[in-house]
């Protein structure tokens, strides 16, 4: 009896309800000229993102996370680096973000001919309501702007932020 009272439990837990992440539209900090010059296409960015966005879905569809909702922000370097910042509200818990942060650095990036592209992707976690922000701030930006000689310059900001 104590058998199948635990396999019924079990079971049970397999229909337990899962993240649902959504994705929505991208912000680019850069305009279109300067992302074409460093080679950015739909293409690329297209490919790059969607599989982003399944591995990212991937990871997360089986975890219990309460609704949230905001940017996730990429950078990538022409030397093929990525580094990634996440304005959810509220926060996404550490670990998740955690979790984000070594996609991004595994996944192989698109190539930049020059400099840093970067872009962001409203993202929502267990909740239809995306967030309402026009602009991704992540929170360990502010400080930054206050510290560099050009503030509005991203691919300062972001090499000034960038995590080593």
């Amino acid at each position: 009896m104590r058998l199948l009272l635990a396999a019924l439990l079990l079971s049970l837990s397999a229909w337990a309800p899962a993240a649902e992440v959504r994705f929505d539209a991208f912000y680019f900090f850069q305009p279109d000229p300067v992302l074409q010059q460093k080679g950015v296409t739909a293409d690329n960015l297209g490919r790059y993102s969607r599989t982003l966005q399944s591995k990212i879905y991937q990871t997360l569809k089986k975890a219990k996370i309460p609704a949230t909702s905001g940017y996730l922000v990429i950078a990538i370097r022409s030397d093929g680096a990525t580094a990634s910042w996440l304005d959810m509200s509220p926060a996404l818990h550490e670990y998740y973000a955690g979790q984000i942060d070594d996609i991004v650095q595994k996944l192989p990036p698109f190539e930049v001919k020059s400099g840093i592209v970067v872009f962001a992707m409203k993202m929502a976690v267990d909740t239809p309501v995306q967030t309402r922000k026009a602009r991704p701030e992540p929170s360990d930006w502010a400080d930054a702007r206050k510290k560099i000689s050009h503030p509005d310059n991203i691919e300062e900001l972001v090499l000034s932020v960038w995590p080593e």
